[in-house]
């Protein structure tokens, strides 16, 4: 089971759940340190001693990354919506763009078995072709 990312012009790009979690992850790791460590404490699948107050300590600890601007808000906005369906805005496909720059890996993202394997660098094409064309990235 997985999801699509959906851009402008019929672009999509199907990933799996799992591909999902290692592309938004990864987007995390670009945006440095202190704010790689904490969001990783989050998707850190190891951990089930998270409770409410586990939560409420993150959610609190999320504001001062971003009242500090070590992370922009449009950034935190993609990384913690649902991993069942999303969207962002344009401009918030810009602020990406801006963190990932040139980076891009030889991972699959999608479906090893797909002759068409989502990868990092379809990644950044949707989201270019939504800056250019100013529509949101959706997913579900």
């Amino acid at each position: 089971m997985g999801l699509t990312l959906y851009g402008p012009k019929g672009q999509n790009l199907d990933v799996s759940t799992g591909g999902f979690l290692r592309l938004r992850r990864r987007v995390s790791d670009l945006c440095g340190e202190p704010w790689a460590s904490h969001y990783r404490s989050l998707t850190d699948c190891g951990r089930h001693d998270k409770d409410d107050q586990w939560f409420q300590d993150f959610d609190r600890a999320t504001q001062e990354h971003i009242d500090n601007k070590a992370v922009h808000v449009k950034i935190v906005d993609f990384l913690l919506q649902s991993d069942i369906a999303g969207r962002i805005r344009y401009g918030a496909c810009k602020e990406i763009l801006t963190v990932i720059g040139d980076y891009d890996d030889d991972y699959c993202y999608g479906y090893a078995a797909l002759p068409n394997q989502a990868r990092f660098q379809d990644f950044k094409n949707l989201l270019r072709s939504c800056v250019e064309y100013k529509k949101d990235l959706r997913w579900s």
